[in-house]
């Protein structure tokens, strides 16, 4: 009789399986990609269909499908077997399935699992919230072939259901569902309509809760009197759940994002379901935080073309510019599709989904899309000058492909009504003027990571809530004064009663914090510092580039310390 491993590899090769999560290509017997666990700009990630092992020459990991799921998936080996198991229709045995179910994550699973029915269940018995979806253009199909579920009102509705299912309370915390206090512990999720997260293999791992509109908490939310916190909240950093690295319904995108190559990025859960159901499946969304570099390094492995869904206004394409510059920076085509003032998606495809359909076909390559809106709102010469160089010339200098960037100029030379010769040495004089650096000022400017402000906001929090455990000295010296005022002014003005308010999930915390923010704040300088060698290779001074290369070398020796 085959074992469970044996019989896994006798129906799945390491060619579905690898190229599930990246794109492969032909390379004589073997395949080839970009490494999905490193960044690199030419493939050296190869793939034996004959020996089934895969191998990088950059990084030098290697194995098989299973320690391939392991490091990608970020689990444990019996998890990495559940996954190919499932995929390949193997049943595994059941000492293994008991064993499996021990680990701790294999524990957050099953209480994620249990809520998603609970909330399902819930969902299904009350016509009001059916109503809601049901006027804002959600079918009956959609909203159970996407686990919609509800949080009814109430403090251990769920924790009480739990609790009867079998699932410690300890766990379910862990898991993101409860929240211990004084009195015990309570439902995290109160009157909100569910909208649960899957991993790449569609497997449960947190949920984002929106208010149901009308209810007592709605008119507050967001407020310094709103014990609920905001209009939509999500699950906590769990081991499961990071939202730095996940996007709502990839798991369901993914074969048409790889089909057309393409991904589609929108705002909210509502705007991909109902751009699902009228057919623009390669549609996915981020959750409680702007683009980051684990977002970029994820649709990397999938596909070379990012397509935002944004505003077509001044404003909208100044909320999307770090996010326009990051994926330019690591080498995606990026394009646009500018909805109109005042609609977004979910809107739109109510309103007329032809309509919808024909935006999408009709997405505009980044700058051509940049160069209409300058064009709309600068009349003058020198007005367009200034814009270009204000809106254009930033995410110009980001741009890895230089053909790219070189095809931009030409474009903007077009417009400008000037050769394309005096628009180069213009962008060339520009990015000198900005890469005017001293050792001082590299790797410096106000923070952007998303890992410091989630961070940083908990140990502020903490401080304020629990003056025994007050940490802002320690803040300070990790952060640096600028910093620390930057932060200063966001945790102890509109934010201060919401991150009081959820301190109480971590007083105990604040050694385990302080290690981990002192490891983010050296990532958003090593990527502050690699953005100025980047500038400093295209103004052509080789000091400069030594000087910054030495500060990268440092910061990266500060990174690998444990």
């Amino acid at each position: 009789m085959l074992s469970p491993v044996e019989a896994i590899k006798a129906r799945l090769s390491i060619i579905d399986v690898v190229g599930s999560y990246v794109k492969l290509e032909k390379a004589g017997v073997n395949y080839k990609a970009r490494c999905p666990f490193h960044n690199e700009k030419t493939p050296s990630f190869f793939v034996s269909p004959g020996r089934e092992t895969y191998h990088c020459f950059g990084c030098g990991k290697g194995g098989d499908m299973f320690s391939f799921v392991e490091e990608v998936e970020g689990v444990e080996f019996r998890e990495a077997l559940k996954v190919l198991a499932e995929r390949a229709g193997v049943s595994l045995e059941t000492n293994f399935k008991s064993a499996s179910g021990s680990s701790s994550t294999a524990k957050l699973r099953r209480a994620l699992e249990e809520a998603q029915k609970f909330y399902e269940g819930e969902l299904a018995k009350d016509k009001k919230v059916q109503t809601y979806l049901k006027e804002r253009g959600l079918t009956t199909e959609t909203v159970k072939s996407f686990h919609l579920g509800f949080a009814p009102d109430g403090w251990r509705n769920l924790a009480d259901e739990l609790k009867r299912r079998g699932v410690s309370e300890t766990d379910s915390e862990k898991a993101g569902l409860l929240i211990k206090g004084d009195k015990g512990y309570y439902d995290r999720f109160r009157g909100r309509i569910m909208f649960p997260f899957f991993d790449y293999s569609g497997r449960i791992i947190g949920f984002s809760g929106r208010l149901l509109p009308g209810s007592p908490d709605e008119a507050t939310a967001g407020t310094s009197t709103s014990f609920s916190a905001g209009k939509y909240i999500n699950s906590p950093e769990t081991p499961l759940f990071n939202k730095s690295r996940v996007f709502y319904c990839l798991d369901q995108a993914k074969y048409a994002i790889r089909e057309t190559g393409k991904m589609l990025l929108v705002e909210g859960q509502l705007d991909v379901l109902l751009a699902h159901k009228v057919g623009t499946k390669n549609t996915v969304a981020v959750s409680g935080t702007a683009l980051t570099d684990e977002h970029i390094k994820i649709i990397k492995r999938m596909v070379e073309h990012l397509v935002l869904v944004l505003d077509g206004d001044e404003a909208g394409f100044r909320a999307s510019e770090r996010s326009v510059r990051m994926a330019l920076a690591s080498g995606l085509f990026v394009s646009v599709v500018p909805m109109p003032q005042g609609s977004d998606p979910a809107d739109c495809i109510r309103r007329d989904a032809k309509e919808w359909l024909h935006l999408v076909a009709a997405e505009q390559p980044f700058v051509t899309y940049a160069l209409s809106m300058i064009k709309s709102n600068f009349k003058k010469g020198s007005d367009l000058q200034k814009a270009v160089r204000e809106y254009l010339y930033p995410s110009l200098a980001e741009m890895y492909n230089e053909i790219e960037k070189d095809s931009a100029l030409q474009e903007i030379a077009t417009i400008l009504g000037v050769s394309a010769d005096a628009t180069r040495d213009d962008f060339k004089k520009w990015v000198s003027k900005q890469t005017k650096s001293t050792p001082e000022t590299i790797g410096v400017g106000m923070p952007n990571s998303s890992g410091i402000e989630m961070v940083a906001g908990r140990l502020w929090g903490i401080s304020m809530a629990y003056p025994d455990k007050d940490a802002r000295l320690k803040l300070k010296e990790i952060l640096g004064s600028e910093w620390f005022e930057h932060y200063k002014d966001i945790f102890e003005g509109d934010r201060r009663e919401d991150l009081i308010f959820k301190a109480e999930n971590y007083p105990e915390e604040s050694a385990e914090l302080l290690a981990r923010l002192a490891k983010e704040v050296w990532k958003e300088k090593f990527s502050k510092a690699m953005d100025d060698l980047r500038k400093a290779e295209l103004s052509g001074d080789k000091r400069l580039v030594a000087k910054c290369l030495e500060i990268c070398q440092n910061i990266s020796k500060e990174l690998a310390k444990p």
